[in-house]
């Protein structure tokens, strides 16, 4: 017997795969990671939080929206949703998640949206901008931001299990805290800006699932190089696999909140 058919089936050949966002292998070990994940439900948690402190909810800008799915929580909150969304297979899902918001079709950058926001949310976008341009879409994201409103950026905290993996098979991290002191440094006298984190852990007692769901987070930018499955393997169980035989990766959250300043 292999080590893969010992291991409950886990396939081990081959190179990691690289999803599109528009394929049906993508939104498979999406389903996958969100079924293993407290995420989603603690991300909801912070918003929710976030939002009954609003001194109003007049507009809620959800930049990047995605498929809508963490649109949908919030159209009723607020007065109106403006959401930003660039890929037209996204937007076929966006508008039938969320048919009352206004939907912009244009990049971060381009958008132009028709009234400040109370809440601008921008959730696990930056990773597909390139960091030389964070710092200047960053800036157009606080720009939307009315009297008393905030900015929450989200990406994962740099040192997760997830992001740790992400270094060791491709050199690549994201740094919330870098690109806040370079906005501080040209906009503090404008707003103020502070971190916070959201714990969340990934728990999976498969190994193929297990498998997946790491592919799924090697995927978060383009793989410069082809993985060996078989390499993620071996690192899920050095790293990942506790004496129960059980998978547990962190993937805690970082907000970077932005706030206009007021007087």
């Amino acid at each position: 017997m292999s080590n893969a058919d010992a291991r409950g089936g886990m396939r081990e050949e081959g190179y990691v795969r690289e999803f599109d966002s528009r394929g049906e292998d993508y939104h498979r070990a999406f389903a996958v990671f969100l079924a293993h994940t407290d995420q989603k439900t603690r991300l909801k948690g912070w918003i929710d939080e976030a939002v009954a402190g609003l001194p109003r909810r007049a507009t809620f800008i959800d930049a990047g929206a995605g498929t809508g799915q963490v649109t949908a929580w919030y159209v009723d909150a607020f007065d109106s949703t403006i959401a930003i969304e660039p890929n037209p297979s996204l937007r076929d899902e966006l508008a039938r998640a969320c048919p009352t918001a206004e939907v912009l079709s244009t990049g971060l950058i381009e958008a132009a949206p028709s009234r400040a926001a109370d809440l601008v949310l921008c959730s696990h976008v930056f990773y597909y901008v390139d960091r030389d341009a964070w710092l200047a879409n960053l800036e157009a994201l606080a720009s939307w931001v009315g009297e008393g409103g905030m900015l929450a950026l989200i990406l994962q905290d740099p040192g997760t299990d997830c992001m740790r993996m992400l270094r060791h098979f491709t050199g690549r991290s994201f740094d919330l805290e870098g690109l806040r002191r370079e906005f501080d440094a040209r906009q503090g006298a404008r707003f103020e800006s502070r971190i916070e984190t959201v714990p969340a852990t990934i728990v999976a007692a498969d190994p193929g699932d297990a498998l997946t769901i790491a592919e799924f987070v090697l995927n978060v930018l383009p793989i410069p190089t082809p993985i060996d499955r078989a390499d993620v393997v071996r690192y899920l169980d050095d790293h990942a696999r506790g004496a129960d035989g059980v998978y547990r990766l962190s993937c805690t959250q970082e907000i970077l909140i932005v706030r206009p300043r007021t007087g």
